[in-house]
């Protein structure tokens, strides 16, 4: 029909349009009846590149539809993906750099037919920001990192991408897979020796901030940190161990806390027992429970053992806060006991919490101000201090009359200005405390009392008359002495005993005989 069309031009253009199609026809079969590698490129843009060409099913012109889809340019994503297993799941799964574009065709970043040697993965790394296009920043010592250092084969922990590159032979060059745990990475370095099992290091570090762990809440381990224990460094706790190589580890787990002892040494020796809350606090070891303490405590425990009135005290008496402080208690607490639930009185001596009632009078004696010499914690009366020792302590020995007076008629109360009882008496004639009581009118200021009196019966004196001059003889030694010792008024009015002047010729007495 063809040869037989008549139509002038239009005859001509239907047999140019005849030859071209004989001609394309006889091209087309010259090319699938040759060999793929010396025909293929008539209709291919270039060679594949090696991880595509070495995939039989991939390489060679009959094989093209297996990416490229017909009068559709580029590859096809979804072709791409039937293989790309790996990048599939990921974009899927919206995860990884991948799921952050928005182009659909993966010839348009991955370009093929460009030759074996073609690297089909092409991105400057230097300008590459990660921290944009990925789902892990990169922090401090990370951003300083060479790309492979981290990005290889023995960090991929994905099994789909372990599977998939390692069937191809491209482990070590992909850049999927990685973990974004420390221990992905870090396992070899770890110093932990394995006590803290699966979980992740960011659980306590922060990668700014590695060497304090400062994520770490001590408060959610099996010790909560309460009180002082907050404030003690961890190195005072977790101490060094070696492994079985000798390379030294700090111990943080199966440590022994339940007893306080297992820290601490018992200041008490075992005595309290075992269990150191019933008393103690964890705000500070001197924080004492008050109600252990006020039920009944046994203060011989201490240094200080309470006896007499020492029992009968309130606590607080010795151990207020603040301290007590009246007439007769200035407790002195030891400075560095100060916030102490009961500070501890500085107890050296009496005066350490007793004002000295005695207002510094026996500070010269022997030892010092030592109130136990003669009073008790019994009752601070009577005194332990008797006759006995009067007599050999003193200058002064107790005798006659002198037995029986009570001490505070020598040694009164103070009384007025004065600011103490007077124990030391430097006067000790008989004037010095008599001088109320004399009855001669300084008759006699140029003799002693002892002269004529002692202290056994100071009322009947032992008085020589002979060593006067009127000697007495004959009858006179029967008289009374009131007979020749009237007693009259002084000037003032007072009666008194005349002992002399008087007269003694016999007419001065017996003038009325």
């Amino acid at each position: 029909m063809i040869h037989g069309y008549r139509g002038g031009g239009r005859g001509r253009a239907a047999g140019h349009r005849i030859r071209s199609f004989l001609m394309v026809a006889g091209l087309l079969t010259a090319v699938l009846t040759s060999t793929r590698d010396s025909h293929g490129q008539f209709i291919s843009p270039g060679k594949l590149a090696k991880s595509h060409a070495n995939d039989a099913h991939l390489n060679g012109i009959t094989n093209c539809t297996k990416c490229h889809e017909l009068r559709s340019p580029g590859a096809a994503r979804d072709k791409c993906l039937e293989c790309h297993v790996p990048m599939r799941n990921r974009l899927n799964e919206r995860l990884g750099l991948h799921s952050t574009f928005e182009e659909e065709d993966c010839g348009a970043c991955h370009k093929d037919h460009f030759g074996a040697d073609f690297d089909m993965v092409r991105f400057d790394t230097a300008s590459f920001e990660h921290n944009e296009k990925t789902d892990y920043e990169l922090v401090d010592s990370h951003a300083e990192a060479e790309c492979r250092s981290c990005h290889k084969a023995d960090l991929v922990e994905a099994e789909d991408v372990r599977d998939f590159k390692g069937e191809h032979g491209a482990l070590d060059r992909t850049w999927l897979g990685l973990g974004t745990t420390c221990n992905g990475c870090h396992s070899p370095e770890t110093p932990h020796e394995g006590q803290f099992g699966d979980s992740s290091c960011d659980e306590c570090h922060a990668v700014t901030t590695w060497e304090e762990a400062a994520s770490f809440d001590h408060d959610q381990s099996r010790f909560r940190l309460l009180g002082k224990h907050r404030d003690v460094a961890c190195e005072d706790c977790h101490k060094p161990l070696r492994n079985a190589q000798r390379e030294k580890y700090v111990q943080y787990v199966q440590m022994e806390f339940d007893l306080c002892q297992d820290c601490h040494e018992d200041e008490h020796e075992g005595k309290r027992g075992n269990d150191c809350t019933e008393c103690h606090v964890n705000s500070g070891w001197h924080r004492i429970r008050r109600e252990t303490f006020e039920e009944g405590w046994d203060h011989s425990l201490t240094e200080f053992e309470l006896v007499g009135h020492h029992a009968e005290a309130e606590c607080s008496t010795c151990h207020g806060k603040p301290p007590k402080r009246d007439e007769e208690i200035d407790v002195r607490f030891v400075v560095t006991t100060l916030d102490f639930t009961y500070p501890r009185p500085v107890a050296e001596d009496c005066v350490s919490c007793h004002r000295d009632y005695h207002r510094g009078v026996f500070e010269d004696s022997p030892g010092g101000i030592v109130c136990d010499d003669c009073h008790s914690e019994h009752d601070w009366l009577p005194v332990d201090y008797d006759v006995e020792r009067h007599n050999e302590q003193s200058p002064f020995a107790l005798e006659g009359a002198h037995v029986t007076t009570p001490c505070n008629l020598c040694h009164p109360e103070p009384e007025g200005g004065q600011e103490a009882a007077q124990f030391t008496i430097e006067k000790q004639d008989c004037v010095s405390c008599h001088a109320e009581d004399e009855p001669h009118q300084d008759q006699f200021t140029d003799r002693p009392c002892e002269d004529c009196h002692d202290s056994r019966a100071f009322l009947i004196p032992d008085y020589d008359h002979s060593q006067t001059e009127f000697p007495l003889d004959g009858k006179h030694q029967d008289v009374p002495c009131a007979s020749c010792h009237p007693e009259e008024s002084d000037a003032g009015g007072d009666p008194v005993v005349r002992y002399k002047p008087l007269d003694y010729e016999c007419r001065d007495c017996h003038r009325g005989d």
